[in-house]
């Protein structure tokens, strides 16, 4: 199955250097498509086409649009006598197959670096731009009786291509970017989140998540992908702790796996659409991901999280059921259960209210009553996470932290954070769909 999903992906990639080859004869052709001119100056938008062939589909479809792009200009170059040189093919042919090697290669790198997409496409673009112009100018320089022979006509030869270079490189990382966003395939992708304790499903359809699902305790992990649903998923993308114990595909579906600290960023970046923040995904334990235009990275984690709140709560509540928590701690009451600053304090504290924690469940007791518990067990969690979310992103510059995860939109939890926002003049956001950010993030991955 797997050889028959990769010649199926070999056959795509094919036609689709194939379609680009056309338009590069077609461009090549077509007066003011593939080459504009302006008196002199002679620009090519070739090079982009090259440059989204390599970003796609990799180096080696890069060389063989770059051969193609190179043998157009020896062709053309017969015709047209201000371009004579161009005849040599190590000075129109030999620059152009690097240039689709170099575009493909530097992508494949900067993604093994967890930068974006659009940003690995506008870097690639720049780097197969600038291959381009150096190695033209540098063979120009080497083998034409133009740039060695006549001195100041090579001058003007070798600025007027510098100058062409120069408004190739911007176009190519503007436009790169852009043309390969649009044109990318398309797919009904199932991302799943297996994490330590709960599944989570996102079905994801052209960037946007339209079908969602957490699986029950009870439920196993094959009754529940059955109960979900896969009918038209060209793709499934895994991640989470317990992904490691998938092999293979999925119902013959193309599975791959994908870096659990991506998915979260890319999943919270699409959802909060912020691209400087520090994102805490709260799952059974906690995880806290630095967020930059340029890049994400994994800062550290904690312990606490919805696995030991379901642990306590099964023990001090009597319940480990999460559900019957969140009821249970909408109705406690924290006076009831923690010491708070009006306990030991008449009137107010510097910038702190009467109703700032001061000891978290310092009046537990035996008669203390369940959804008091409750609301201080929630309140006691989500507060440290809170503070240790706040100490993280101080020290990475941000004061925008985007939280994430299964319990993180329970009515208790944005109390806590916002008590939490108001003394460290922090902002916490919690976007739609936020139990499901990772498995959304790890359908969007590449």
């Amino acid at each position: 199955m797997e050889l028959a999903t990769k010649r199926k992906t070999d056959t795509k990639n094919l036609v689709r250097a194939g379609i680009l080859s056309a338009l590069i004869i077609v461009m090549t052709v077509v007066p003011y498509t593939g080459y504009i001119n302006y008196g002199l100056v002679e620009i090519t938008t070739l090079h982009i086409v090259v440059a989204v062939g390599a970003v796609m589909l990799g180096w080696q479809y890069g060389a063989v649009l770059g051969f193609v792009w190179g043998v157009t200009c020896i062709l053309r170059a017969l015709t047209n006598p201000l371009w004579a040189p161009f005849v040599n093919p190590l000075i129109s042919l030999v620059p152009r197959v690097l240039v689709g090697i170099v575009g493909g290669l530097t992508a494949s790198g900067l993604r093994k670096l967890r930068l974006r997409t659009g940003l690995v496409a506008a870097l690639s673009a720049a780097a197969a731009t600038l291959t381009n112009t150096v190695l033209v100018l540098s063979a120009l320089k080497l083998f034409s009786a133009v740039l060695t022979g006549l001195p100041l006509l090579g001058t003007i030869y070798a600025t007027l291509i510098g100058v062409n270079g120069s408004i190739e490189l911007v176009a190519a990382i503007l436009l790169v970017p852009v043309i390969v966003a649009a044109i990318s395939p398309r797919e009904l992708v199932l991302g799943i989140d297996i994490g330590a304790s709960t599944t989570k499903f996102a079905l994801v359809k052209n960037g946007k998540c339209v079908k969602e699902y957490r699986k029950p305790d009870e439920q196993s992990f094959e009754d529940a992908l059955e109960s979900f649903g896969y009918a038209g998923v060209k793709r499934i993308a895994i991640t989470g702790v317990g992904s490691s114990f998938i092999k293979g595909n999925l119902h013959g579906i193309p599975t791959v796996h994908k870096d659990e600290f991506t998915s979260v960023s890319r999943g919270a970046t699409k959802l909060s659409k912020k691209l400087n923040t520090l994102v805490v995904s709260v799952g059974t334990g906690t995880s806290f991901t630095r967020i930059t235009p340029v890049r994400a990275w994994h800062v550290g984690g904690t312990g606490l999280g919805g696995g030991i709140l379901k642990g306590l709560s099964g023990r001090l509540c009597g319940t480990d059921d999460m559900e019957e928590l969140q009821r249970l701690a909408a109705e406690g009451d924290l006076h009831a259960i923690d010491l708070q600053l009006k306990d030991v304090f008449e009137g107010t504290l510097s910038h702190l209210t009467p109703e700032a924690t001061v000891a978290n469940m310092s009046k537990l007791s035996e008669q203390s009553a369940r959804a008091d518990i409750a609301a201080g067990l929630c309140n006691m969690i989500f507060q440290s996470i809170g503070v240790m979310a706040v100490f993280a992103a101080k020290q990475h510059m941000t004061r925008t932290i985007i939280m994430v995860g299964t319990i993180t939109d329970w009515p208790i939890a944005q109390r806590s954070l916002d008590e939490v926002a108001a003394l460290h003049n922090v902002t916490f956001i919690v976007p739609d769909h936020a139990a499901f950010a990772t498995a959304i993030g790890a359908a969007l991955s590449e």
